[in-house]
């Protein structure tokens, strides 16, 4: 059996491109700081704040306000990747918490409007007719007082006939 004197060296080939794969590796992964989505987060929390999210959606609000700090933190400890996550979610608690209250202030004006369509006095039966006004008659007039809906016509000579007005019910 022979053996090969001397095994070709490829230690040195193969240790360069390993490093240069690693090196190539280290800068694909080099992730830019997230400071776009951070302020497009922080806004998102503002706008929840001014829509009386404490008031209607707190716990939401307080968890978007929580994941903004811990991305803050996460920033000032350069970890990029999770710093954009806490960003992002606590954009989506932000939106999420606004939305709630949005929902919250537009029902409540929404039932300030029925009540106020609904009259405050004694309610009457959609058959009784409301009670007839009638007014007094104009001191010097020669028209006839007008009571009940019903109008006398001049028909050119005289007060003969007279038009009722039809009911009009909602």
């Amino acid at each position: 059996m022979t053996r090969n004197p001397s095994p070709p060296r490829r230690w040195p080939a193969a240790a360069a491109a390993l490093s240069a794969a690693l090196g190539l590796a280290a800068c694909a992964t080099d992730v830019p700081p997230p400071t776009a989505q951070l302020g497009a987060s922080s806004q998102a929390v503002a706008a929840a704040e001014r829509a009386n999210a404490l008031q209607y959606a707190p716990v939401e609000l307080q968890a978007a306000r929580n994941k903004l700090a811990a991305a803050d933190d996460a920033m000032r400890a350069d970890e990029r990747t999770r710093a954009r996550q806490l960003a992002e979610q606590a954009q989506a608690d932000a939106e999420l918490a606004t939305a709630k209250s949005q929902r919250a202030v537009t029902q409540q004006a929404a039932a300030a409007v029925r009540q106020q369509a609904i009259p405050r006095s004694a309610p009457q039966s959609a058959m009784t007719p409301p009670p007839a006004v009638t007014a007094p008659p104009v001191s010097g007039s020669t028209l006839p007082p007008v009571s009940g809906g019903v109008v006398p016509m001049n028909n050119g000579t005289s007060w003969g006939s007279t038009y009722t007005y039809p009911e009009v019910r909602p």
